[in-house]
């Protein structure tokens, strides 16, 4: 596993580009090449795992669930003739409107793993 000062170094933006210019080159394999590339996939699901973590800590909290409560309800009072499929995204979700079989309006999380958007391809 990674230490804490190796996922400090694990910022995509600095080592995109040198794993790019290493897999394109003559330089390595295919063997080598599809290693470095599942390497790179291992590390991104490590950590979406570990993130996916934090965020259910922070949605468990009390004080959070109570905010979050408090803006959906603001949300569905300020909207109340919101057209069903409208994407809302508060404190880092989604939801979607609709309208329950009684006919009033209500926010739907969108579960999908993070950090996924409804405008992510599938």
């Amino acid at each position: 596993m990674l230490t804490p000062a190796e996922r400090t170094e694990l910022d995509f933006e600095k080592l995109g580009p040198v794993l790019e210019s290493l897999v394109n080159s003559d330089r390595v394999s295919e063997e080598e090449r599809r290693a470095i590339e599942l390497c790179a996939l291992a590390a991104v699901d490590l950590l979406s795992v570990e993130h996916e973590q934090t965020i259910r800590e922070f949605y468990v909290r009390p004080d959070i669930q109570r905010i979050e409560s408090q803006h959906l309800e603001r949300w569905l009072d300020e909207n109340q003739n919101a057209a069903a499929g409208m994407s809302i995204l508060t404190h880092g979700r989604w939801y979607v409107s609709s309208y329950a079989v009684n006919g009033k309006l209500q926010l739907t999380p969108i579960n999908r793993p993070w950090p996924f958007f409804p405008d992510d391809p599938g």
